[in-house]
C-alpha cells in the first residue's frame, strides 16, 4: 500500500499533523502561547533583611577615621528609623501587587490574610519592618508574627550565637584565611585603589589623614573567633571599611541631605565603587562555606520541609506555616541573606552596587511554580529597591518595580529567563549542603 497524501491536505500540514503526533508519543508539552504564563506561582518564600536603621557604630567609634563630624541621627544605633519604616510599607504594596498580578494573592485583604506567615527575627528593627511590610502588604491588619521572646536568643537567625560551642571556629578562620593566600594584608594591596576614594570622602580630596585621625590602612588586620552571631570575626582595613560603607549607604537611603551624605563629597558614583568593601567582606566572612554551613544550615533546613510540606499538602515538621499559606515572609538581617546565598552557591548583581548586595530592605527570594507538565520548579531571585527609590520613598508599582536579579543555581538551573532549577535537583542541592550538625530540630 501506497502512502500518498489526502487531497486536501498540503504537505506542509501533513508534516506539521506528523510532528504533532510525535510530540504526543513521545510525552513533550507543547509550548504555551504567547502572553500565557509559563507556570503556576504556589508558593513564595522572601528571606528579607530589615529596613533602613541607624548606623550599628556610635559616631564616636566611627569618628576616629573622619575629618568631620558625623551627621547625628534621630534613632539610637540599630533602630529602624521612621523614613525605614516608610520605605518597607511601599515594598509591602508591591509584594501585593505583584502576587495578586500573578494569581498567588487576591487583593482581598481578608481573603489574603490567612494565605500570609511572617517570622521575624526579635529584634526592634525586624519586627518593625514585619509591621511595616504588613501595613503595605495587608492594609489595616496586625498580623500574627512568630517572634521569639526579646530575651532568647533565635536559631533561625542566629544559630552561631545560640549555640556557642558548636561550629569549629579554627576551621572558620581556615576557610576564611585561604581564600586570601594565607595574608590579610593581600586585601587592602589588591583593592588600593578603593581605599583611597574612601579615604577621600572621610577626610577630602587629598586623602591626607589629619593628625589625631586614624588610616583604615594603619587598622592591624587579623581573623579570630566569631563572638555573637559570627562563626569568625575579621578585623582591620576591611572590617573598617565595611562599617563606614554601610554608615554611608544609610545616610543615603536615609534621604539625608547630599551635603551630610559623606560630607558632601560621596557621589552616587564613588558610592558604587566603595560598595565593593562591603560586599567583599560579606562575601570572605558570611559566604565562605564553612561560616555559611554554620550560620545558614538551620535556616535552609526549614526552608527545605517548607517547600515539602507545600508540595505535599501535608504538614511537616520544622516547616514555615501551614500547608495552605501562600507567601512565606521570613524577615532578619543581612548576615542570613549572605549566609545562605554562600550556602548554595549563589551570585547576583544589581545596577549601582557590588556583587551580592545586602541592601536595606532587599530580598532573596525563591519561588515554587508548578509547570503545565506536572514538574515543580523553584525560581530565584534577589530583589531590592534601588538606593534611589529608598531614598527618595518612590512609589513601587509594576510599572516602577524594584530592582530584580535572577539568579542561576549551580547545579540546579536550566536555561531559560527565570533560571527555573527542577524542584529534585533543588532538593538535593540543599540535602548536599546543610550540615545536620547546625540543625535545631522542630518547629522553628
Amino acid at each position: 500500500m501506497s502512502l500518498r497524501p489526502h487531497p486536501l491536505l498540503t504537505l506542509n500540514q501533513i508534516f506539521r499533523l506528523g510532528l504533532l503526533l510525535l510530540t504526543v508519543a513521545l510525552g513533550v508539552v507543547p509550548a504555551t502561547r504567547a502572553g500565557e504564563p509559563d507556570s503556576e506561582l504556589k508558593l513564595v518564600i522572601v528571606l528579607t533583611r530589615h529596613g533602613v536603621r541607624s548606623p550599628l557604630q556610635t559616631n564616636q567609634a566611627l569618628g576616629k577615621y573622619a575629618a568631620e563630624p558625623w551627621p547625628e541621627w534621630t534613632v539610637a544605633p540599630g533602630i529602624l528609623t521612621p523614613h525605614g519604616r516608610e520605605a518597607m510599607v511601599l515594598f509591602g504594596a508591591y509584594y501585593r501587587a505583584r502576587y495578586v498580578q500573578e494569581g498567588l494573592l487576591t487583593g482581598r485583604t481578608a481573603d489574603d490574610f490567612p494565605q500570609v506567615f511572617f517570622r521575624a527575627d526579635n529584634d526592634q528593627r525586624t519586627l518593625e519592618t514585619t509591621q511595616a511590610l504588613a501595613d503595605g502588604l495587608l492594609p489595616g491588619t496586625k498580623p500574627d508574627v512568630h517572634a521569639w521572646p526579646a530575651d532568647r536568643v533565635d536559631p533561625l537567625f542566629q544559630p552561631v550565637k545560640a549555640a556557642p560551642g558548636l561550629p569549629d571556629r579554627s576551621l572558620a578562620i581556615a576557610s576564611v584565611l585561604g581564600r586570601v593566600g594565607g595574608d590579610l594584608n593581600a586585601i587592602p594591596q589588591a583593592h588600593h585603589a578603593v581605599f583611597a576614594t574612601l579615604e577621600q570622602v572621610l577626610c577630602g580630596e587629598t586623602g591626607l589623614v589629619p593628625p589625631g585621625k586614624t588610616s583604615l590602612l594603619d587598622v592591624p588586620a587579623k581573623l579570630e573567633p566569631g563572638q555573637k552571631d559570627h562563626a569568625v570575626e575579621l578585623q582591620g582595613p576591611l572590617r573598617v571599611g565595611e562599617q563606614i560603607v554601610d554608615a554611608l549607604v544609610l545616610e543615603y537611603t536615609e534621604g539625608m541631605p547630599m551635603k551630610d551624605v559623606g560630607w558632601g563629597r560621596l557621589t552616587p558614583a564613588k558610592l558604587t565603587e566603595v560598595l565593593k568593601l562591603h560586599s567583599l567582606y560579606f562575601d570572605l566572612t558570611q559566604a565562605s562555606l564553612y561560616p555559611a554551613q554554620a550560620q545558614a544550615s538551620n535556616l535552609a533546613s526549614h526552608l527545605l520541609q517548607t517547600l515539602e510540606q507545600s508540595v505535599s499538602g501535608q504538614p511537616v515538621t520544622g516547616a514555615l506555616g501551614t500547608p495552605g499559606q501562600k507567601l512565606i515572609m521570613v524577615v532578619g538581617h543581612d548576615t542570613n541573606i549572605a549566609n545562605l546565598g554562600g550556602l548554595l552557591g549563589l551570585t547576583w548583581l544589581l545596577p549601582g552596587t557590588q556583587a551580592n548586595p545586602v541592601l536595606p530592605g532587599g530580598a532573596l527570594v525563591l519561588e515554587l511554580r508548578r509547570r503545565h507538565d506536572g514538574q515543580f520548579v523553584i525560581r530565584t531571585y534577589y530583589m531590592s529597591q534601588s538606593l534611589e527609590q529608598t531614598r527618595t520613598l518612590q512609589p513601587l508599582t509594576l510599572e516602577n518595580p524594584p530592582a530584580l536579579a535572577p539568579i542561576f543555581v549551580p547545579g540546579c538551573s536550566e536555561a531559560g529567563p527565570g533560571f527555573d532549577a527542577p524542584l529534585g535537583k533543588f532538593e538535593d542541592l540543599l540535602h548536599r549542603v546543610i550540615d545536620p550538625r547546625f540543625v535545631v530540630p522542630g518547629t522553628p
